[in-house]
């Protein structure tokens, strides 16, 4: 299991962001894992991982500690400039769907909106409508068409 120090060193690291705390607890966990090998054969890779993790854990309640993960904030965030332009545009995107939606047909509308924003279903539709669950999926599909057709028109 000698074989494994380095990936298991690798693991703490990334746990606990600390190559000194993570040395150490490397060893501790080989140490645990010698301990119990005395008395358990054929033990698994898996288990020297449970015991780092498990090591992490105890670390962190003895001492209090707060294990901090590394960010780097300008390779995380979008600037400014491209936030307000994709909320713009979002905007705009909201806005022709909603002017699509109100010029599709009474009949369309209406199973549209029961369908996609109040969530029901075909068969509820159709009994408000007082039309076949088959009227509803025609209207619901053609207004999806009218609908892609406009907002490729807008693009």
């Amino acid at each position: 299991m000698i074989e494994y120090y380095k990936e298991i060193n690798l693991y703490l690291q990334r746990l606990t962001g600390d190559k000194i705390l993570a040395k150490d607890l490397t060893q501790e966990t080989y140490t645990k894992f010698l301990e119990l090998s005395k008395t358990v054969n054929n033990i698994k890779k898996a288990y020297l991982y449970q015991i780092a993790k498990n090591l992490v854990i105890d670390k962190v309640r003895k001492d209090n500690l707060i294990i901090q993960t590394s960010y780097n904030e300008d390779e995380h965030s979008i600037r400014i400039e491209e936030q307000t332009e994709e909320i713009l545009l979002e905007e705009l995107r909201k806005k022709e769907l909603k002017e699509s939606i109100k010029n599709l047909p009474p009949q369309q509308k209406k199973a549209f909106i029961m369908f996609y924003y109040k969530g029901l279903t075909r068969k509820e539709i159709s009994s408000i409508l007082n039309i076949s669950t088959n009227a509803v999926e025609k209207n619901i599909s053609r207004a999806i068409s009218k609908i892609k057709e406009d907002m490729k028109k807008d693009d």
